[in-house]
């Protein structure tokens, strides 16, 4: 069993966990990227447990916290993402450890029956996160099946069993989930490798470690990586005969002492695996370019005096059990302050590493930025890539990144509130009243732009797109874009499609398609979507169903564009 992926859809981006999740902030970018996940995952015969069902989107008092949330935002933007991983086969989910509408999770029937299992059909097992499990009887008939990490309360049903005629049903459920699930994967018919049966895939704690594996880690940074800004074609650095300083000690370091989960370059909590194999930006460089005139690594400044480039590495920090204080990226404006009254020429490049949304007011000061969502032990070498251009950063925001001035939630809606006039208290109440307005569906309802918005990425290149036509037939839509390289480096362009309609309100428009494209400089191709009618869906609160937009006769409006 793995217990992954993550999929809740970010709401509030100083979630202590926000690194981990695979939707960021739209339920479409996450329904697209989780299929192909819980396919491959297991086709190994190993079960994908999503997570985490439901709401859980803060890390503040997780385990007690109260969340208030309504049905139209409960449908259209927090639960889309598990109905596709289910849609996709995924054979496990996981309850989490928040209450919903005032009930622990893994013993909510609301959520594990009505919702997960009448409105999504999920066929699968629910397996608690770990402690998430609070009382026997109200677990077992409100849905669990599996307790996690031991059978603490679950264990005692048997004291209980033959008092409640609802309970033994309910057993004979949980056992039927479990080992149904076990089944659809192969497990039974010797897929998963065991070992002594298939000694080729080695011990559970074995090092998997392999070439092979590392080119995977490096490629998946450069694919990820997110260009913010790049003046005066900055990057690629032309690097023969160059003076490189890094600056910064994150340049050189794997690990920060300050932080209590996690490194430098990975977030911390269940999902951080440590590796003593990792590399630093400064020995990526050292060790792939060769014709530089000097390559000269400083924590702070003093390395730029004499360089033409500086590459100032800097990083936020994310890990489970608490949420980020604020957006800020310590220490990137005082270092390109430092950099450019120490050497007033040369060149400013920011390598950023965050775990979810950051300010960017240090942005002006410099010439170019690549971001980076916690890249991992293969920084070194994708860095040295990246700014090389041997590779192109590919990635677009999956996530806004916020102005500084932003305000976004009322204290009642993040991180909740308490009772009288506490701050903070283990039953905080969080109330998701900005209801389907999250991310950037929020900013373009309340006309507040974000500082980069959500599906942003540049590229050494430019694009041009071109020859937009929709055809409509038969209650489906054929959308179609010409997008042509008409820069100087080969590239990759994300073209997005938008739709909205009346009903959509208070939102905008949302995302309905996306599609990633490498071309060649001068080379240009036409890109393909089809639309249908669940792109121009909304939920009904009060007929408790899935509308259409042209069932109701709406007009609806498609964009497309580079972003939200």
């Amino acid at each position: 069993v793995m217990l992954g992926p993550d999929v809740e859809v970010t709401r509030a981006t100083l979630t202590g966990r926000s690194f981990e999740t695979i939707s960021g902030e739209d339920p479409f970018l996450g329904s697209q990227l989780v299929q192909p996940f819980v396919i491959a995952v297991q086709q190994k015969g190993v079960i994908s447990t999503v997570k985490h069902w439901l709401d859980n989107n803060q890390e503040i008092y997780r385990q007690t916290m109260n969340v208030e949330v309504g049905d139209r935002a409960q449908h259209e933007i927090y639960m889309p993402v598990f109905k596709a991983a289910f849609d996709a086969g995924a054979a496990a989910v996981m309850c989490s450890y928040n209450k919903v509408y005032g009930e622990h999770t893994c013993q909510n029937s609301r959520l594990l029956k009505d919702l997960l299992r009448r409105d999504l059909g999920f066929q699968g097992f629910v397996m608690s996160d770990w402690g998430a499990t609070h009382n026997a009887t109200a677990s077992v008939l409100g849905g669990l099946d599996v307790e996690m990490p031991t059978g603490k309360h679950v264990k005692d049903i048997s004291a209980v069993f033959w008092t409640n005629d609802k309970l033994e049903p309910a057993v004979d459920e949980m056992a039927t989930h479990v080992l149904s699930s076990m089944h659809y994967v192969g497990q039974f018919d010797g897929r998963f490798p065991i070992e002594g049966m298939l000694p080729k895939y080695g011990a559970i704690d074995s090092d998997a470690t392999s070439d092979a594996h590392r080119l995977v880690a490096r490629t998946v940074i450069e694919d990820s990586a997110v260009l913010l800004k790049n003046s005066n074609d900055a990057l690629p650095l032309q690097t023969k005969g160059l003076k490189i300083a890094m600056v910064g000690h994150f340049c050189n370091e794997t690990e920060d002492k300050k932080y209590k989960q996690g490194s430098v370059w990975s977030g911390g909590g269940s999902g951080y695996v440590f590796t003593d194999k990792g590399t630093t930006p400064f020995q990526g460089v050292k060790a792939h370019i060769k014709d530089a005139a000097s390559i000269e690594f400083s924590k702070d400044v003093a390395a730029a005096a004499a360089a033409d480039v500086a590459v100032i590495c800097v990083a936020a920090h994310g890990e489970e059990g608490w949420d980020r204080a604020n957006f800020s990226l310590p220490e990137a404006a005082e270092l390109a302050a430092g950099v450019r009254k120490t050497n007033s020429k040369a060149k400013i490049v920011v390598l950023a590493a965050v775990p979810g949304a950051v300010t960017t007011e240090w942005l002006e000061g410099v010439d170019a930025a690549l971001l980076m969502f916690m890249p991992g032990e293969q920084v070194g070498p994708a860095v040295a890539r990246l700014l090389t251009g041997k590779a192109q950063p590919s990635g677009r925001l999956p996530i806004s990144l916020p102005k500084q001035d932003e305000k976004r939630f009322t204290t009642k809606q993040y991180p909740g509130e308490c009772p009288g006039k506490q701050k903070w208290c283990e039953h905080l109440i969080a109330n998701f009243s900005e209801d389907v307005l999250v991310g950037y569906r929020w900013n373009d309802a309340k006309g507040v732009p974000s500082a980069f918005p959500f599906g942003f990425g540049l590229a050494y290149t430019e694009f041009e797109l071109k020859d937009f036509d929709v055809q409509c037939s038969d209650g489906s839509m054929k959308v179609s874009v010409q997008v042509a390289n008409v820069g100087s480096h080969t590239g990759s362009a994300v073209p997005q499609v938008y739709v909205g309609f009346p009903s959509l309100k208070p939102a905008l428009r949302q995302l309905r398609g996306f599609s990633k494209v490498r071309l060649e400089k001068g080379k240009e191709t036409a890109v393909h979507f089809e639309l249908g009618e669940e792109d121009w869906s909304y939920f009904d609160v009060d007929h408790q169903r899935w509308v259409s937009a042209a069932e109701k006769g709406e007009k609806v409006t498609v964009s497309i564009g580079t972003s939200s």
